[in-house]
């Protein structure tokens, strides 16, 4: 097995023109940024469908899930199965599991993990919030800037990824909960929140993972600090270069 500090797990697809061009963008932005650093991989989960037009990098792997389609419960599936295809098929100290309209700053991201123990339970990120399911509230990292979970809570929670989607939906329609089925981001807290997982959630607040662009649009114009944002969601296109720029310019913050 290859052995890796970080995994960034991104969910994906590039059969459709507008996901295909983000793939495109990571890769020529931050993706390309991991080139520099042989402890970082970026795996792009995929539906089962395949194209051409990408091939596997020493930094960049393409894996298309058998089964999986390019539809709107497709992120849940190519998460849960994501992260089962990494813990079977590499070694890693943590994982991130992130979307293809996030960007991530790799030089910052790697110095805040270095200050986490792997062999820990953890599951960290920030920007969250929480959901009522059953008789329990539960918080939950937002999945738009992504969430990190070390070696030891992947391993307790792989039993249950192979039919963790199926158990999820079965929960939410049994609580009513319909419009939480395709929240996978608010179903891995959850399981990892469980009795015999008892992971410990650690919750970064000074904007470091935020679900706003990297100017804080929408929802905190203003009050973002660039320079400490580790990752940061609804990026388009223009959001990914412009934000390269201001990295590069200043030594990645770090």
């Amino acid at each position: 097995m290859e052995d890796y500090d970080l995994i960034i797990l991104v969910f994906a697809c590039y059969t459709v023109e507008k996901y295909k061009k983000q793939i495109e963008t990571i890769n020529s932005t931050w993706g390309k940024k991991c080139e520099s650093y042989k402890n970082v991989k970026i795996v792009y989960m995929l539906g089962e469908e395949k194209i051409n037009d990408f091939n596997d990098t020493d930094s960049i792997s393409y894996v298309n899930l058998i089964g999986v389609k390019d539809d709107l419960f497709s992120a849940a599936y190519k998460q849960f199965l994501g992260l089962k295809y990494i813990y079977e098929n590499y070694k890693t100290k943590f994982i991130m599991c992130v979307g293809t309209d996030t960007y991530i700053n790799i030089p910052k991201l790697l110095s805040f993990i270095s200050k986490f123990d792997y062999t820990d339970c953890l599951y960290i990120g920030g920007h969250g919030c929480k959901r009522q399911i059953g008789s329990k509230e539960y918080y939950f990292h937002s999945g738009g800037p992504g969430f990190i979970i070390t070696h030891n809570a992947l391993e307790k929670i792989h039993m249950l990824l192979p039919n963790l989607m199926e158990h999820w939906t079965d929960l939410c329609n049994l609580n009513h909960t319909y419009l939480l089925i395709r929240a996978c981001d608010v179903a891995i807290s959850y399981y990892l929140q469980q009795p015999h997982i008892n992971v410990n959630i650690v919750t970064v607040s000074d904007f470091s993972f935020i679900h706003c662009n990297y100017l804080g649009k929408p929802c905190h114009p203003n009050d973002v600090i660039q320079s400490n944002i580790i990752s940061c969601h609804l990026m388009d296109i223009d959001d990914f270069h412009n934000f390269t720029s201001i990295l590069n310019d200043n030594n990645y913050f770090v």
